[in-house]
């Protein structure tokens, strides 16, 4: 009897601890795929005021605009700012040329930081 005990003992420490593993690992999945807020709690940012976020001023973060979302590309700044190769993205939406090119990256690399508004 006393064999038995011990051999459940263990038996539901090893379940314990397979447990806690198997939640921690869904809770990193879950945190390392959920990069940026529910859309539905951003704030909204019109095409006037996207524009003030367009790489000219080096205190300010870079946003680019696609289908609807707003992206904080301040990350790869050297590339949005004023003279770099997609200055002429940042700032504004950029769905059309990022939905030809480009804009599957932008949503796996950056952060959502808003919703454009029209």
């Amino acid at each position: 009897m006393n064999k038995r005990i011990k051999l459940y003992t263990a038996l539901i420490k090893k379940l314990s601890l397979i447990t806690s593993l198997v939640c921690l690992l869904a809770l990193g999945l879950h945190f390392s795929n959920s990069k940026s807020p529910s859309p539905s709690y951003l704030p909204d940012f019109t095409q006037k005021y996207l524009a003030t976020f367009k790489g000219v001023d080096s205190k300010k973060p870079i946003y680019i605009a696609l289908n609807g979302l707003v992206y904080d590309v301040s990350e790869g700044r050297e590339f949005y700012i004023a003279g770099g190769p997609y200055h002429d993205l940042a700032g504004k939406d950029s769905s059309k040329e990022l939905n030809l090119f480009g804009g599957e990256i932008i949503k796996r690399k950056y952060p959502i930081v808003g919703r454009l508004v029209n």
